[in-house]
């Protein structure tokens, strides 16, 4: 057991060796790249695809989940994907745990964090301005759910607590 477990070591470059190091020094990087230089910050957002003047798409980021992505699509044998889909039950576990019992979970996770242990920290008088739903067309000051329509920048935007503002991204965003 100890003899495998030396051959996958070696097995292994120097890149995936150290990984956890890599990642590390990418994040003290790229905080001491944020404090020395904070204009590159504002030029990467600068990048992004905008809608209606909201980033929807950066492309510096896209740009790198491609190059982080396709080293694993390329090893992808897509004749064993076919297999795979065409057995019911694997396909259909995924889809029962996806999508009946992971967003309940998710749910019940983000109360339990955003709601107990940092409703303290977070405060229940803290907004978040989020762009209101596409189509929606409501007078300055009306109500949407939680939320109410204020202006801001010229554009109308929803005012909502910010716990909710996070729960909902830890729900949609999984």
């Amino acid at each position: 057991m100890k003899e495998k477990a030396v051959l996958e070591t070696k097995s292994l470059n120097i890149f995936e060796r150290y990984l956890t190091i890599w990642i590390g020094l990418c994040i003290v990087g790229g905080i001491l790249l944020g404090k020395i230089a904070p204009g590159v910050a504002h030029y990467l957002d600068g990048l992004a695809i905008t809608v209606n003047s909201a980033p929807v798409v950066s492309i510096p980021i896209a740009v790198c989940l491609f190059f982080m992505m396709y080293p694993i699509m390329v090893k992808i044998d897509f004749e064993q994907v076919v297999k795979a889909g065409k057995n019911g039950t694997p396909v259909g576990l995924t889809l029962f745990v996806n999508w009946a019992i992971k967003p309940f979970t998710m749910y019940a996770i983000a109360l339990f964090f955003l709601g107990v242990l940092f409703r303290g920290l977070i405060g229940t008088e803290a907004t978040d301005l989020v762009k209101m739903p596409f189509g929606l067309d409501l007078p300055v000051g009306a109500q949407h759910g939680a939320g109410t329509v204020v202006l801001s920048d010229g554009i109308k935007m929803l005012e909502v607590p910010l716990w909710r503002s996070y729960l909902a991204g830890c729900i949609l965003l999984g």
